[in-house]
């Protein structure tokens, strides 16, 4: 087993079990439960899939059907990015908020969706090019930024199982969440150009 797989494996597991075990605090605030639990359940699933992409690697002899044929779907990573966009979608919705809280289904659909969803969308991310990466990226960070504006603005709140003080938190939160994540791709795509310009 290389360090890849063991740290991935180990963020995989801290996160999964993170989300699950402490899902009482986590969904006891909407802020929290938008903003941390599920996207631990997300990174769950990303860092899975990038433990299985280095067993993989370092074991040529994996059978075809778990090899990079599975993905061939997944043309340029557009469908996975598409799903993966849709169900962040979902999840912003105040309705599915509730429903999780109150309907084991739901809740179920959540914990296991959001982690299928982190493989899928670690996995498109990898199929796909600069161009996609930014279309998909700049799409999701401006829905995020709308839903935010929308929860502040709202003189009501939206969720019945929240306060209205902690919808206009998580509001907050997807606005700064629509900064971080586009300056964060920017800072990770520049930094091997500066590395060459520094050399």
């Amino acid at each position: 087993m290389n360090r890849s797989m063991l740290i991935n494996g180990l963020l995989a597991m801290g996160s999964l079990v993170g989300a699950i075990v402490f899902r009482a605090p986590l969904t006891a605030l909407m802020s929290t439960h938008m903003l941390v639990q599920i996207p631990l359940l997300v990174l769950a699933g990303i860092t899975t899939e990038q433990a299985w992409w280095a067993w993989r690697t370092r074991i040529p002899s994996v059978p075809r059907p778990l090899g990079a044929r599975s993905w061939s779907y997944n043309e340029y990573g557009v469908p996975g990015l598409l799903l993966a966009s849709l169900i962040g979608a979902c999840w912003m919705l105040p309705r599915a908020l509730d429903e999780a809280l109150l309907v084991w289904q739901v809740a179920l659909f959540k914990y296991a969706g959001l982690f299928l969803v982190g493989m899928v969308l670690r996995a498109s991310v990898r199929r796909s090019n600069t161009v996609i990466k930014l279309f998909f990226l700049g799409n999701f960070c401006w829905m995020s930024a709308i839903v935010g504006m929308i929860y502040l603005d709202q003189p009501v709140r939206l969720c019945n199982a929240y306060l209205q003080s902690d919808q206009e938190w998580a509001g907050r939160g997807l606005i700064a969440l629509a900064i971080i994540l586009p300056s964060s791709w920017l800072f990770a795509e520049l930094r091997p150009v500066w590395r060459f310009l520094n050399r």
